[in-house]
């Protein structure tokens, strides 16, 4: 009787044990299947459309459309055109974006990392031939390899992953972000005239000829000009002023002519009371900006004395 006992538990041992050594089994080749080395690899000359909903904009659409055109940007107000260079370097994480490693096998660790759908900033990438909807959570950053890390999940599944990089930095950014901020560009070599307009006797041009500067035929110094044309020829404006409605004539314009440009650029500033002066750019044709926010008026808007050398005034004897 006692060694029948002793066989029947030795039985049940047996079996706990080997059910045990089973679902260590399965459980490690769950995780084995789960795991994705490569969380994300994409052809970024085939997306078509990104839709990202920021924690920022409180989860609002933000849709980022490729046009013939360019990056066409748009959110529930405003239709107007993003940075190519932002979204081109945006879309460059998910070039081939590898899993350091498993953050989570489920969504009980969802809460630690802010990938619930209300927590994170999800972002779907529309290609030509697949679409990837993804969650981004939260940044990290390893002291060990001094490097960022940011927490992401796919959107239909549990596991979530800890990829290399500062995407949730990135990605969780307002809806002006993402806009065209040209204002003045170009290669100031090939400016050959810059036309001031101002109100009553004040307006002049500033002209180029065999690589001579004047001002309205008056030498101008050489190092003031080149001063002020480094300072414009890369100018972008922030302070977006959107609905606004044009209605008054501009009180300053610049035009500015040069080689290889197929019309001149032209920047105006309209009189406002609350704004002091709404910016407008013809190389950002669609976009208006708040001086009071810019503040760029005054470096541009210069006057003439601005490109000649001043007159040392003589020593009294």
């Amino acid at each position: 009787m006692f060694n029948k006992l002793n066989t029947k538990i030795l039985l049940i041992i047996s079996v706990v044990l080997i059910g045990l050594i089973a679902l260590s089994k399965y459980q490690s080749k769950k995780s084995e299947n789960t795991f994705r080395e490569e969380f994300i690899k994409i052809d970024t000359s085939l997306v078509q459309q990104l839709l990202i909903y920021p924690k920022s904009e409180k989860g609002k659409e933000i849709k980022i459309t490729r046009t013939k055109a360019g990056w066409e940007l748009q959110n529930d107000k405003v239709k107007t055109f993003a940075d190519s260079n932002t979204v081109r370097e945006f879309l460059k994480n998910f070039v081939d974006m590898k899993s350091v490693s498993l953050a989570a096998q489920n969504k009980e660790g969802w809460e630690d990392l802010q990938l619930y759908d209300t927590s994170g900033t999800i972002i779907k990438i529309i290609c030509k031939d697949q679409s990837y909807n993804i969650v981004v959570g939260k940044f990290a950053y390893s002291n060990e390899t001094r490097s960022g890390l940011t927490y992401v999940r796919y959107l239909n599944e549990e596991a979530a992953y800890t990829v290399s990089g500062f995407l949730a930095l990135n990605v969780n950014q307002g809806f002006n972000s993402w806009r065209k901020k040209t204002f003045i560009s170009g290669n100031k070599n090939n400016w050959t005239s810059l036309t001031f307009t101002y109100p009553g006797d004040s307006s002049f041009v500033l002209n180029k000829n065999n690589n001579l500067w004047t001002v309205n035929g008056q030498p101008a110094d050489s190092l003031l000009t080149e001063q002020y044309l480094n300072r414009i020829s890369n100018m972008p404006c922030s302070g977006f002023m959107d609905a606004y409605t044009l209605g008054a004539t501009p009180i300053f314009t610049l035009s500015i002519q040069g080689n290889n440009q197929h019309s001149p650029i032209t920047v105006n500033a309209y009189p406002d009371i609350s704004q002091k002066y709404i910016l407008h750019s013809s190389l950002n044709a669609d976009a208006y900006f708040s001086e009071a926010q810019s503040r760029i008026a005054e470096s541009l808007f210069v006057g003439r004395n601005k490109f000649l050398k001043p007159v040392e005034s003589k020593k009294k004897k």
